[in-house]
């Protein structure tokens, strides 16, 4: 399940992208020839729908100019709590440790 909070950025995030496109004078269809997405996508990410892939974002940031902009999605130091929970975190071991005697050969 989605959380609201997670909604409500998305869709900011499809309306920053509108104004963008807004701001270079370009319809929606210039948007979609540019990016190499249907017209029907610009309006799915400028509404900040679930039902479209992350690389229709990624292709208008690109035609944007802005193509790094998603590096900044959990910039390093963003993600305090898991930062903390990894901290403090006791590490599992992906196996048992072979006892002293036990090389892992039968001979």
């Amino acid at each position: 399940m989605i959380s609201d909070a997670a909604l409500g950025s998305l869709a900011a995030l499809g309306a920053r992208l509108k104004q963008a496109r807004l701001l270079r004078n370009w319809t929606q269809a210039d948007a979609a020839q540019k990016a190499g997405l249907s017209e029907s996508s610009i309006r799915k990410v400028e509404s900040g729908s679930l039902h479209i892939t992350v690389g229709a974002y990624l292709a208008l940031l690109d035609v944007f100019g802005l193509p790094t902009a998603f590096d900044r999605v959990i910039a390093l130091g963003d993600d305090t709590l898991g930062e903390a929970l990894g901290r403090n975190a006791v590490r599992k071991r992906a196996r048992a440790a072979l006892a002293p005697d036990d090389d892992g050969f039968d001979i």
